[in-house]
């Protein structure tokens, strides 16, 4: 987002999945897994976990061929990028689960995720 005066920036700012660094993309995938365990996602858990070595889905290749099947995601590489895609939406990622984790995200919580509840 560039223009950090932008008249549509408020205290209430969005950030884009394509935006995500790779641990909020990480943050996003934990609410994600939460929700599919039933549990209750937890801002300082996945913090304090983050720093010891979990959650670091962005970066586990063995979680890409799950989320493909679940997602039924086409993975391509473009350009020197990789591209995630399904029948409902595509999203660039630097590497195939990167952009996998990304896929999943966007159609998760949509295209737009609020900046004060991503660490």
């Amino acid at each position: 987002m560039s223009g950090a005066h932008s008249t549509h920036q408020n205290n209430h700012s969005q950030l884009t999945v394509e935006s995500l660094s790779l641990k909020q993309l990480d943050y996003w995938m934990y609410q994600h897994a939460s929700q599919l365990l039933n549990e209750a996602a937890n801002q300082q858990c996945f913090l304090d976990g983050y720093e010891r070595g979990r959650f670091h889905f962005s970066s586990d290749s063995a979680l890409l061929a799950d989320l493909m099947h679940q997602y039924a995601i086409n993975i391509q590489q473009l350009a020197g990028e990789w591209l995630a895609s399904n029948t409902q939406a595509s999203i660039y990622g630097s590497t195939p689960t990167e952009a996998a984790c990304r896929l999943v995200v966007k159609l998760t919580f949509g295209q737009h995720l609020p900046a004060n509840k991503t660490p």
